[in-house]
């Protein structure tokens, strides 16, 4: 199985030292002990329950999860995300190409 190569633009990020984030326009995703998760230039929320919180990543098919018990999205604001609550798991769905 071969393996997935990082987009270009990323990988002249960190060869530069620079954040991908910053040009690439990713998500940054900060975690914040098991209580506070904040997600940057996020998509739109695609699942919102008590116990798991899904997110869309923005220009791209892929998904954040995020679970747990007592979750709160504590603030959404373009394309900002806080979700807020105890943090069991986040995981990172991505989409098979076809």
């Amino acid at each position: 199985m071969k393996e997935k190569k990082p987009p270009l633009v990323e990988r002249v990020c960190r060869a530069l030292d620079v954040l991908p984030e910053s040009v690439a326009h990713t998500p940054l995703i900060e975690l914040h002990g098991r209580s506070l998760l904040k997600i940057t230039d996020g998509g739109k929320i695609l699942l919102y329950t008590n116990e798991k919180i899904t997110v869309a990543v923005a220009r791209s098919k892929n998904k954040i999860t995020v679970t747990g018990s007592a979750l709160s999205c504590s603030y959404y604001n373009l394309g900002a995300i806080g979700i807020e609550g105890c943090i069991d798991a986040v995981s990172f769905e991505e989409e098979a190409q076809k």
